[in-house]
């Protein structure tokens, strides 16, 4: 009798024991996969808006865009150069915090193509200074589309491009 009871103990532990792991398993799945799809729901968004703003920090840069929105006409030379450097680094600075949305290699481009932008406009004032006022180097800049910054900015907006296909 003492072993029949042995028994049906060990069978009712084992089976109790079986029935609690597979109720932890399935409870961590669920609460693991609602987790998940609560994540997706918030991140998703902000990963958009993100890569959103991005590719419009990358078309605000853009020498024919930037020189648009700028009132260089009254500017000195000099005025003109600080002017584009601190465009070009407000523009950026403001977009910051989207670079823990942004893939590290992607980030790395925009920062590269600001870079660029600034660096070379810096250049290019720099060079034709000679031209005249800030009104003749910026129509001469804007005529000369051999900048590098243009092919740096391009390359960030295609990689953006790329990168927002994979997740939506």
């Amino acid at each position: 009798m003492t072993n029949e009871f042995l028994g049906f103990v060990g069978v009712s532990v084992l089976i109790v024991g079986v029935f609690f792991l597979l109720y932890n398993y399935f409870l961590n799945r669920h609460f693991s996969f609602a987790k998940i799809k609560s994540q997706q729901e918030i991140v998703f968004p902000l990963r958009l808006q993100a890569y959103e703003r991005m590719a419009l920090f990358l078309e605000r840069i853009k020498p024919e865009n930037m020189f648009t929105r700028l009132n260089f006409v009254d500017l000195s030379i000099s005025d003109l150069q600080s002017a584009v450097i601190s465009d070009v680094k407000n523009e950026l600075n403001h977009n910051i915090a989207q670079q823990i949305y942004i893939e590290p290699a992607t980030w790395d481009k925009i920062v590269l193509a600001a870079n660029s932008t600034a660096s070379d406009l810096n250049q290019s004032i720099i060079s034709h200074q000679g031209i005249g006022e800030s009104k003749e180097i910026v129509l001469h800049i804007l005529k000369n589309q051999d900048l590098n910054c243009r092919n740096n900015i391009n390359s960030a907006l295609e990689t953006l491009k790329i990168e927002i296909q994979k997740y939506f």
